[in-house]
This record gives structure tokens, C-alpha cells and sequence, in this order.
């Protein structure tokens, strides 16, 4: 953390100098970097005092219409400087700009409008500026839309200061159809109508101090549901027309105020702002997102289907406890720059796992905990793409590209390490000082190590720079040597770095009790040795990890490999299943043994799974152990149906039938779901949604060319809900079985306007590139990692690994391989954040042997 931190300050320093000190023509080249950089933040936040936006937007009803706006920004300066608003448009854009009230001549240039410093004035300064937003971020559709604005797509929307560390004020009118309704930050302050016939306005109160990113407002046709408890009231809004799912608002309602109470009990602090509303969106880019006042939901987690899995109810609670913990950490205190992005999303799903676990006393919690983190952070951490939790970043126009699983999932995983080094005690003690120094704030990850470092006597910052500032993760190998157990871990980049941790290890005789012995790794060294209290019998072998709470590629021998696997059914304790699920799935991956003996094996072990989390987990590998690998499908197929047909468990059927249904090849096992499907009749024993039989008719589309058309037309009949239809409408060409029709899909998905619902984008361009049709999809390869570039400026944070996972999931062939190597060999200097996410949905073309 020093040196980073220490690089960071050399240069925001010498910025703010040399735009202080300098000649008007060297500091104005500096300042009008396209995009915000790190420098040009640093002076703004240095130079400009509180900012308030007063926003109007007038939005038509259809979306053909330009949304016109205007903006009033009060800012104050400390001495006269020009006055650099960031916009995203181009001149045309931009109708009027006034300061101070009167007309001031301006350019419009790389991302910025610029006001000449000689017609600014100390003190307080008002700009004005009438403009037209681009539509990138007001997410338009039929009959509403929404803001999503995070990292830096605010300056998209309208003219501001796009930058997280400056926290401004927002007022906001909106004018709309008179039949619509608007949600944003602030409470309703009016309702009003206007002259024109069927037109009305919308005026918010000011919010608390807010970043741009975090400012939003939605409108449209919506349903209100309003629930109240112990005096607080939360309204849902959305466009559910299904009463089992609409029935669901209030189940939702209560997990909301559970998870405000907890975060109120546990910080010490009351919820930080004037009202919780949520909005539950379709097609929206991501399970949620945490605006105060406003926080938008997909509806595809947030609606569950009838008789849905212990994983969808516990992932539904996780989304709404990690948006809730948001509004403390994120929305209360702010990072300063989008570099420690994860400070609030560690922090979010780290206290989403204790929120939710009192809503489900029969979950084994630490269980979860390792299946919902551990596999999703190995994925990235394992391929040449991976990065470290804290990246470096320049400019905002890169932040979208920090967010990934390593962030989201290995950042839980390292704090739990930290609390656990500390305690929960004086872990608790050192937030709620955090918290209250940072109030409405911005603040550094830094700055919380200094506060936690109070509360313990470990040397953090030693520990931090390991774990937080080093890409990957160790590799770590136990075997018995003699009458002793060996421990070692190695840097797979060869840096010579220690991890320091703590794990257990179990030693299974061949006969005998097994004997658990702990292991601390990275402090003074990178290897363990212990004498064994027995001698190991011919046949003993290690099971490393067995808690899960070790973090790195358990690298088993061949032998052990074996004697794990048959261990893995016999063992009754499911923590140790958990994890040895994890490091056998790691070691196929990493080919320390055979795709065939892995699936043998898991498929003995999957039937007499009584666990639903880790059943669930193992359908999982299994699956991608039979995409990655193309094994002989008709096994697999007859064991999940055994499933299907014979399980006492009703939702380990049902994701048994799931697993069946992507799989499929065989003629019978194809000939069985069509029936299935064309009935609507489910097999018994199993609850299929009108979102399985949907995914069962691209299925089938996708094996039954001669019938696709038919197939996709009776399943658009069936589907009721307007939103689903145009959906539907918009995914099914992809399942065609004329090549014709693919390709023109492919070519309409190369026009950025037409990715505007990256959903339905990224599930399109996945059936394009379906295993079953790899051989000539090779050909999408290269002209869709052309667009990656344009892919990650046009689209949301999450879009560029959508983009290019659906792209690249299907393929498992040495041509595809070739033609990832062929563009990174004519792109040598490609950017190195967006090379790392392709690199990391890539990765199994370079697992795989042909």
C-alpha cells in the first residue's frame, strides 16, 4: 500500500503545481485530457468548493424523442481558474452556457466543456447550461427508462464533475407523461401539471452529499407497493404482471428493513439517508445497484420463481443485503478514486454473508461463504489475466474495468482473513471509527488500515500489500514425507512473494483416525514442516484446506488426487466437502488429472449429495467439466435423469433437469425434452417456470434445426408479460438454423445500439457461439474482439467480460485458440486492463489438450 500510495501523491502533487504554476497553454493541455484523469480530479478537488446541481430533464414518451435538459451548477472557487465541466457530447449538444447569467464563450472539447478562467470569480459561481443527454445512460426502452451512471457515465447525462470525491448536492425536476411515475435520490417535493395537454412535472427534494455516480432517477409506467415498519416506510416499484411474483414484494420489503436494522445496529449509525425506495427492473445490466433513495434491482433475481432453489432465495437476500450495506459503505463513505472501488464492494458482500445469515438458521453459513467466493475469485485468479484487488488507474474512462470477480470475491475472502487476524470485536470498533471520521466523505483503504491498525498489534500494512496490492495467488503443495507433513507454496509468477496465512490439513490413514494439524504459512517463510504423531501407514495421503479458509491452488499428486475423490462421498462433514469440491475441480482445471477420472468420479459422489449448496456446487463442475472437455454426453445424461426421476429432494431434481437440459445431444435425451417442452408437462417431481421453458425452446431450436422455427413461434405465443415478448423477440434469432440469419444477428450485435440491453446482447451472442455450433462461429471471434474497445466505452462496467465470456464459453477447439493468439499478435500494445479480461474468459482454450 505505501509505494502505490507514495506514486499517487508524487503525481496528483506535481499535477496540482504545474497547473497552478504553469503557462495557460501547458496547464490547459493538461486539463483537457479526454476523460477525468487522476490529475485533472485532483485540481478540481483542490480548487472548486461544495457544488449543488439543480437538473431538469423533459422526457417525451417515445424514445424516438430527444430528452432535452438543463442544468444550474453552483460551485465556489478559491482563486480565478477556468472552469472545466465534464459533458460527453459534442458541440451540437450543447444549446446555451451561461455564468453568472450571462453569455460565456465556451469549447466543447475532449469530453469537457471549457469556461476561460478569466470569467470566473472567487467566491460563488453559477454555470448554466441547456443541453441534450446522450441516451447511452438513460437506458430507454418502451414505456420507461433509467439512469445508471457508475463509474463515470454521469457527464454522459448531463454536464457535471464526474468524479467520486467530489460529493455534491442534487435537486431534480423532471418533466414527464402525466401516466408515468418517477422515483429518484431525493423525496417527492410536487407533483404539478403544465400547459401542455397530458404532461405533468416532478419535482425532488435536495439530497445528502452525493457523487455523481450515485445520483439517478428513474421514469415510467410502474407498479407502487408501499410497506411500513416501525415507522419506516419503503416503496417498491415495478412492472411485474404475474400475481405469484408480484405476491413476493413483500417478502422483499422485510429483507430490506432486516438488513437497514442490522447495519443500523452494527455501526452504530442510523440509515444516512431521507428514504430507501427500490425499483425493479427488466433487462437491467446488473443484479443491483445501489442509488440512495432509488436502488435498482434486476427483476430476474428479485422475482423467484415458484418453487425456487435454496441458491436463488439465498442469492435474492445476498443482492438485497449487498445493496442495503451499500448506503453505509459506498454511499456514506465514498472511496476517493475508482482504484479502491472494492473498499465498498468487500464491505457489501462481506456484511450481505452476515445479514443474511440469520434469515436462514438451517444453511451451514461458512459453507456458503466458500462456495458463494472462493470458485468465482479462482476463476480470474488462476489465468494470466489476473490482477490484483487494487489496480492502478489514470483516468475514469478505465474504471469500469476494475470491477471483476477478484474485487467481488476474493476481497470477502481476504477480509475475512483480516478480521479473523484482528477480531470481530475490535474489527467492529475500528469500522464504526471509520464510518464516523469519514461521514458523507470520501475515503482511502489506507486511511481505514491506519484506523484498524489501532485495534491490533499486527503489522497490517505488510499483510495488506500481499493480499491487496499482488496479483494472483499461491500455489501450495502438502505431502507426508518420513513421518512428517511437508507444506509449501510458491509464487507462480516468480516473484518470491509469502502469502501468509493459516490452513488446516487433514491426514487420512489407511487405517486409523484421521489427524488434523494447522498450518501457518508466509510469515518467516514459505514452507511447514511437522512431525506427525503417527506413523503414516502405505495408502495415507493429505487432504489440504479442509476448512476452505486457505487461499491458493492445492496442487494434489496424482495419488492423492485419486484418494481425495473416493474420500469426497464417505466424508460427513460438509465444510471439508465444500472444500475438497473446490481444490478437485482446480486440480482438473490445472490438469493434475484426467477429465474422464474427474467425471467418474463425480458422478459416484453427485447422487448421495444430500447438501442442496454443494449439490449444487458439484452440478456446476460437472457441467463445465463436460463443456470444456466434450466427453461422450450420454453418461452424464443418464445419471442427471436418475436424478430427475428418483431424487427425494424436489429442487435437486429440478437443477438436475436444468443441468439435462443444456447438456442434451443424444437422440433420446433431445426426443425427451421436446416432449417436455411441447406439453408443457414437467417431469415429476419437478416446478418448471416460464423462464425454463424458454431456455428449453433454444435448446431445442439449437438441436432440432428442422423444427427451430416452429419451436421459437409457439414460445413466443405463450409468453404474456410485454417486456418477456420483446425479449424474447429480440434472443430468438439467434437459435436460428439458417447461418444467413446468424450472421446478420451478429453483424446487428456489432452496432453498438443495438447491445443497449446487454442481457439480451450477451445471451444472443452466446447462442451463436454454442458448443454445437463452434466449428463455424470461429469466424465471430476475431471481429468481436475487434469491438471490445468500443464494447467497454459504449456499454456498463460488466459488459466487457459479459461480452467477451459469451463470445469465447462455447469454443474448446484449437482454431479458436489460434484466433485469440492472432489478435493479441496484430494488437501487440492492446490495453492492458481489457487484455486481462479477455486473457481471463480465454483461459480454457489453454487447459485444454486436443
Amino acid at each position: 500500500m505505501e509505494h502505490i500510495h507514495t506514486i499517487y501523491g508524487i503525481a496528483g502533487a506535481a499535477a496540482i503545481g504545474l497547473l497552478t504554476a504553469c503557462g495557460t497553454q501547458q496547464r490547459d493541455t493538461v486539463l483537457q485530457e479526454a476523460g477525468v484523469s487522476r490529475e485533472l480530479a485532483q485540481f478540481r478537488k483542490e480548487q472548486f468548493g461544495q457544488v449543488r446541481y439543480n437538473l431538469f430533464f423533459s422526457i417525451p414518451e417515445t424514445k424516438q424523442e430527444p430528452i432535452k435538459g438543463n442544468a444550474e451548477i453552483q460551485l465556489s472557487l478559491k482563486e480565478k481558474q477556468p472552469i472545466i465541466i465534464d459533458f460527453q457530447g459534442d458541440a451540437s449538444q450543447v444549446a446555451l452556457v451561461l455564468l453568472n447569467g450571462q453569455p460565456v464563450p465556451y469549447e466543447v472539447k475532449n469530453e469537457h466543456i471549457i469556461l476561460p478562467a478569466e470569467r470566473s470569480v472567487v467566491g460563488t459561481n453559477k454555470v448554466t447550461v441547456d443541453f441534450i443527454p446522450a441516451d447511452q445512460s438513460l437506458n430507454r426502452r418502451d414505456e420507461f427508462l433509467y439512469t445508471l451512471l457508475v463509474p463515470d457515465r454521469a457527464r454522459t447525462a448531463f454536464p457535471c464533475f464526474d468524479q467520486p470525491d467530489m460529493k455534491s448536492l442534487f435537486t431534480l425536476t423532471l418533466e414527464v407523461p402525466a401516466e408515468w411515475q418517477a422515483v429518484s435520490n431525493g423525496a417527492i417535493g410536487a407533483t404539478d401539471t403544465v400547459s401542455v395537454a397530458g404532461r405533468k412535472t416532478i419535482s425532488f427534494n435536495e439530497t445528502e452529499p452525493l457523487s455523481t455516480y450515485l445520483f439517478a432517477f428513474t421514469a415510467g409506467k410502474f407498479v407502487r407497493e408501499t410497506y411500513s415498519r416501525d415507522g419506516r416506510e419503503i416503496s417498491v416499484y415495478h412492472r411485474e404482471t404475474d400475481p405469484k411474483k408480484v405476491a413476493q414484494c413483500p417478502a422483499i420489503a422485510s429483507e430490506v428493513f432486516d438488513a437497514l436494522a442490522w447495519l443500523e445496529d452494527y455501526t452504530a449509525v442510523p440509515y444516512p439517508f431521507a428514504k430507501y425506495d427500490l425499483i425493479i427492473l427488466p433487462g437491467f445490466q446488473y443484479g443491483g445497484m445501489e442509488h440512495t433513495g432509488a436502488t435498482f434491482y434486476t427483476d430476474r433475481r428479485m422475482f423467484l420463481n415458484e418453487n425456487s432453489t435454496l441458491n436463488e432465495q439465498l442469492s435474492r437476500s445476498a443482492l438485497i443485503a449487498h445493496e442495503t450495506a451499500h448506503m453505509w459503505f459506498g454511499d456514506y463513505v465514498t472511496m476517493q478514486w475508482f482504484d479502491d472501488v472494492w473498499t465498498k464492494e468487500v464491505f457489501a458482500n462481506y456484511f450481505a454473508s452476515q445479514i443474511v445469515s440469520p434469515l436462514y438458521p438451517d444453511v451451514n453459513h461458512a459453507l456458503n461463504f466458500m462456495q458463494d467466493y472462493i470458485p468465482p475469485a479462482y476463476s480470474e485468479d488462476r489465468t494470466a489475466g489476473a490482477n490484483p484487488i487494487k489496480q492502478d488507474l489514470d483516468n475514469l474512462s478505465n474504471a469500469g474495468l476494475v470491477y471483476g470477480n477478484i474485487i467481488y470475491d476474493k476481497s470477502p475472502v481476504v477480509l475475512e482473513m483480516l478480521i479473523k487476524k484482528m477480531g470481530k470485536d475490535a474489527f467492529r470498533k475500528g469500522i464504526q471509527e471509520y464510518l464516523k471520521t469519514y461521514a458523507y466523505g470520501n475515503a482511502t483503504w489506507d486511511g481505514l488500515i491506519s484506523i484498524l491498525d489501532k485495534y491490533t498489534d499486527d503489522d497490517l500494512a505488510t499483510w495488506s500489500h500481499i493480499w491487496v496490492n499482488e496479483k494472483g495467488m499461491p500455489e501450495v503443495a502438502a505431502s507426508i514425507v518420513g513421518d512428517s507433513l511437508v507444506v509449501t507454496q510458491s509464487d507462480p509468477f516468480n516473484r518470491g512473494l509469502n502469502w501468509p496465512q493459516e490452513l488446516a490439513c487433514l491426514i487420512v490413514p489407511k487405517t486409523g483416525h484421521p489427524q488434523e494439524i494447522s498450518v501457518s504459512l508466509g510469515r518467516n517463510s514459505n514452507s511447514f514442516r511437522k512431525e506427525l504423531k503417527m506413523h503414516p501407514d502405505v495408502g495415507s495421503f493429505v487432504i489440504p484446506n479442509i476448512d476452505g479458509k486457505g487461499y491458493g491452488f492445492f496442487r494434489l499428486n496424482e495419488a492423492d488426487a485419486e484418494a481425495c475423490a473416493t474420500y469426497l462421498p464417505t466424508c460427513d462433514n460438509e465444510l471439508l466437502r465444500g472444500s475438497l469440491l473446490i481444490t478437485l475441480y482446480e486440480n482438473l482445471m490445472n490438469q493434475t488429472m484426467s477429465p474422464a477420472f474427474y467425471m467418474e468420479a463425480m458422478l459416484k459422489y453427485l447422487p448421495q449429495e444430500k447438501n442442496s449448496l454443494l449439490f449444487s456446487a458439484a452440478l456446476g463442475y460437472i457441467g463445465n467439466c463436460q463443456r470444456l472437455f466434450l466427453m461422450d454426453t450420454k453418461p452424464l445424461e443418464k445419471a442427471l435423469w436418475e436424478i430427475v426421476s428418483t431424487s427425494p429432494v424436489p429442487q435437486h431434481r429440478l437443477q438436475a433437469f436444468r443441468l439435462y437440459r443444456s447438456v442434451a445431444e443424444s437422440p433420446e435425451a433431445v426426443a425427451r425434452l421436446y416432449e417436455l417442452w411441447k406439453k408443457e408437462q414437467a417431469p415429476a417431481g419437478c416446478s418448471l417456470s416460464e423462464n425454463d421453458y424458454i431456455s428449453m425452446s433454444y435448446a431445442l431450436a439449437l438441436r432440432l434445426p428442422e423444427q427451430a422455427d416452429e419451436i421459437v413461434h409457439i414460445q413466443q405465443s405463450r409468453i404474456t408479460n410485454p417486456d418477456r415478448k420483446r425479449e424474447y423477440a429480440f434472443i430468438s434469432p439467434s437459435v436460428s438454423p439458417r447461418k444467413e440469419m446468424r450472421d446478420s444477428v451478429f453483424a446487428s450485435l456489432l452496432i453498438a445500439e443495438n447491445r443497449r440491453v446487454e442481457p439480451w446482447a450477451s445471451a444472443a451472442l452466446a447462442n451463436l457461439n454454442h458448443r454445437s455450433r463452434q466449428e463455424e462461429a470461429v469466424a465471430y471471434i476475431r471481429p468481436a474482439l475487434e469491438k471490445m474497445q468500443e464494447v467497454q466505452q459504449t456499454g456498463d462496467i460488466f459488459f466487457p467480460t459479459a461480452w467477451v465470456r459469451a463470445l469465447l464459453s462455447g469454443h474448446t477447439s484449437p482454431e479458436a485458440r489460434e484466433e485469440v493468439d492472432a489478435f493479441f499478435a496484430t494488437h501487440p500494445d492492446y490495453p492492458p486492463m481489457l487484455a486481462n479480461k479477455i486473457r481471463q474468459q480465454a483461459d480454457h482454450l489453454y487447459r485444454i489438450k486436443h
